[in-house]
C-alpha cells in the first residue's frame, strides 16, 4: 500500500512541478520580474508528463493513465492560475499546489484501498 500511495504522490508532484513550471514561463504571470525561460520550463512539463505516465501506468491501465493526467494537468493550471492571483511570492504558489497534490494522493489512494487488497 505504501508504495502505491509514494508511485502517485511522486507522480502528482511531478505534474504540479511541470505545471508551474510552464505557468511561470509565460509573460504574463505575475509572480515574478523575468519568466523563466520557455525551452526549459516546456521540458521540464513533458518530463513531468511522462514520468507520471511511467508511475501511474504500473497501477492502471493505458485509459485510466492518460485520464488522470490530463485531469490532473487541467486542475493544475487551474489551481496555479487562481492561487497567484492572490499569493506574490513564486514560493507561495508552489507549496500550494505541493500540498495540495500531496493531500490529493494521500485521498486517492486510501479510495483505492478496499478491504485490503488494492484495486486499480
Amino acid at each position: 500500500m505504501t508504495v502505491f500511495l509514494l508511485t502517485k504522490l511522486v507522480a502528482y508532484e511531478a505534474l504540479w512541478g511541470g505545471c508551474a513550471a510552464l505557468y511561470f514561463s509565460s509573460p504574463h504571470q505575475r509572480s515574478t520580474a523575468s519568466p523563466m525561460s520557455k525551452p526549459v520550463s516546456l521540458t521540464l512539463f513533458i518530463g513531468a508528463i511522462l514520468l507520471s505516465g511511467v508511475l501511474l501506468s504500473t497501477q492502471l491501465n493505458v485509459w485510466a493513465t492518460c485520464f488522470a493526467i490530463i485531469t490532473i494537468v487541467m486542475m493544475n493550471f487551474v489551481l496555479v492560475t487562481l492561487v497567484s492571483a492572490h499569493e506574490k511570492s513564486r514560493l507561495m504558489v508552489i507549496t500550494y499546489g505541493a500540498v495540495l497534490a500531496f493531500f490529493l494522493a494521500f485521498v486517492v489512494g486510501l479510495v483505492g484501498v478496499v478491504g485490503g487488497h488494492y484495486v486499480a
